[in-house]
């Protein structure tokens, strides 16, 4: 528990140190821009600001997401993470639609850009935004995802950049920009979209992909007193910590002290496989056989 506390405290940290070069980075954008006269580097420049409030909700998110619980959220601040891993989702897909119509646009009518401008702008783009994703990579759940690929359609943005002005040094081909910004947005596009989707299941309750369940059901059956498992629901809290419910059969003549003894065992076997809350009912024969004549009537 004391790693995991670890970890979340550094992704938070990583996340504002992604904010403050993300935003500091727009602003040398926006006056890059007004020097090379590239609508390109002026649309990155409003998207980065975009993207830095994301960062910044999103180090607030993340913070908030590990207090533990209370009386007002008893499974404690978790889904604040994928919340905010919904939004950032959702600024992403509006800025990558804004991009593929502003790409577009610039198609049917290129404008004259410096290239050397943008080519010292490209290389200092693609090392802010390495560092910050290097960073980010040491860290795992939905919302830091989400920030990385912020990152990674900046990175690969500010690589079509430098490859365009490289181009552009020694060819007119000025409508190589907006199509290399068509080709990323529907790359970063592909991956938000499996993320938001992933994201909505887990507001859905669906059950959790990621839990094993067969497994773990085998594990328990094989437990002493164990007859039957069944009544089963469960869901994600975020996308690494998990809620499961059923009901146990066992003997009859089962005393009360093998059934605590019992479901201590269970509950070691649910934390390997990140299960954090449980309610486990335990049934002899006939209650069970009560219960199924109750639920058919």
């Amino acid at each position: 528990m004391g790693h995991n506390h670890s970890h979340h405290h550094h992704g938070s940290k990583n996340i504002l140190v992604a904010f403050f070069l993300n935003a500091g980075f727009a602003v040398i954008e926006l006056i890059g821009g007004y020097l090379t006269n590239s609508v390109a580097i002026y649309s990155d420049a409003l998207h980065d600001f975009g993207d830095s409030l994301a960062l910044l909700f999103s180090y607030f998110a993340e913070k908030l997401s590990h207090k533990d619980a209370d009386m007002k959220f008893t499974f404690g601040y978790r889904r604040f993470s994928i919340l905010s891993a919904l939004i950032n989702g959702v600024i992403l897909l509006l800025g990558s639609i804004f991009v593929i119509y502003e790409a577009s646009q610039r198609i049917m009518s290129p404008e004259k850009v410096s290239p050397e401008g943008m080519l010292g702008l490209a290389i200092l783009g693609i090392l802010v935004n390495s560092f910050a994703a290097y960073r980010l990579s040491k860290d795992d759940g939905m919302n830091t995802k989400m920030v990385m690929f912020h990152l990674l359609e900046d990175l690969l943005g500010w690589v079509a950049v430098l490859l365009v002005s490289i181009v552009l040094l020694f060819k007119p081909w000025y409508v190589l920009d907006s199509i290399l910004s068509i080709l990323i947005a529907l790359v970063i596009l592909r991956g938000v979209y499996k993320n938001l989707i992933k994201v909505g299941l887990i507001f859905l309750q669906k059950f959790p992909d990621e839990l094993e369940f067969e497994q773990l059901k085998n594990e328990v059956m094989e437990l002493e007193l164990v007859n039957d498992i069944h009544a089963v629901k469960g869901w994600s809290i975020d996308d690494t910590t998990y809620y499961l419910r059923f009901h146990v059969l066992v003997p009859e003549e089962t005393k009360i002290g093998a059934v605590d003894s019992l479901k201590v065992r269970i509950k070691e076997i649910l934390k390997k496989y990140n299960v954090t809350y449980s309610t486990i009912e335990f049934e002899s024969v006939n209650g069970c056989d009560d219960i199924h004549s109750m639920e058919k009537k």
